[in-house]
């Protein structure tokens, strides 16, 4: 018995219509469709008037932009980050896969999603920052570049760091604001999952960076304030990261992170009992 298959009619010009498809198949391939720019606008309150911001696409890049143009106060001014800044996505799985966030402690996505956005005051006036980041590449932290707005509206670069990992941005005194974040992403040592857990864990020593943003100039990293910052909120153990010192979390009695070489970690995370930094 023969199968009821459906017998399409051939037609005597479909040759010609496959040749077709199959040129314009390589054409797109040779020369892919441009990618379109992206813009997005904003009202700085130090401005008062509106300024827009175009994205041109980076090649070979999809989701992420390579220069910024912005037109204020009559004026055109370009930036061409070091690295090209990403549009956050507003699907969690696709942020989650390429490492990017939408939540930063004093900041506020912008509803374009490509950059952040933070005020502070100084003297009295408002200033804006805006904040664009990067996709990392590996397990590093992402790359940041930081935009601000002199007193007749020209922006200027304020902070362009090849990775950090942006935590928060806060109002401080002396007419100044801070940035916080770290260069480089902790790593659990230990028994992996017990942080997801609530057990106690630890990790790297990845200290958080603190630079002070100066009205009209660039953000610059304190020392200082990055003591006082991790002694507060984390641990300090010098400047930079460190393999050979860990960070412990949930350990008895101790509320707040605590740090011990290392080597003690089999044994402060096995023992359950309160220790003692040596």
């Amino acid at each position: 018995m023969r199968s009821k298959h459906l017998a399409l009619p051939i037609s005597r010009h479909s040759g010609e219509a496959r040749i077709s498809v199959f040129c314009l198949a390589i054409i797109l391939f040779l020369h892919p469709p441009t990618a379109v720019a992206q813009r997005a606008m904003i009202v700085p309150p130090e401005i008062g008037k509106s300024i827009s911001l175009t994205f041109e696409p980076a090649l070979h890049s999809a989701g992420n932009f390579r220069s910024i143009e912005i037109n204020s106060v009559g004026g055109s001014f370009h930036f061409v980050p070091k690295v090209p800044i990403a549009r956050i996505p507003e699907d969690a799985d696709e942020k989650l896969s390429r490492g990017l966030w939408d939540k930063v402690s004093g900041l506020r996505l912008d509803p374009s999603h490509f950059f952040f956005r933070g005020e502070y005051i100084s003297d009295a006036q408002p200033h804006t920052l805006l904040f664009f980041v990067s996709e990392p590449v590996a397990s590093d932290a992402s790359p940041l570049f930081v935009i601000g707005f002199s007193y007749v509206g020209e922006p200027y670069k304020v902070l362009e760091l090849d990775n950090l990992n942006l935590t928060a941005f806060q109002q401080a005194g002396d007419n100044t604001a801070i940035i916080i974040g770290k260069q480089s992403l902790s790593e659990v040592m230990g028994e992996s999952g017990a942080e997801r857990a609530g057990h106690p864990y630890a990790t790297t020593y990845d200290p958080f960076s603190v630079f002070i943003v100066h009205v009209e100039g660039k953000a610059n990293y304190s020392l200082a304030a990055s003591r006082r910052y991790n002694e507060e909120h984390y641990v300090w153990a010098g400047p930079h990261s460190r393999e050979d010192y860990a960070v412990f979390y949930n350990l008895p009695k101790h509320p707040k992170p605590f740090g011990a070489p290392a080597s003690r970690v089999d044994e402060l995370l096995g023992s359950g009992k309160t220790p003692s930094p040596k």
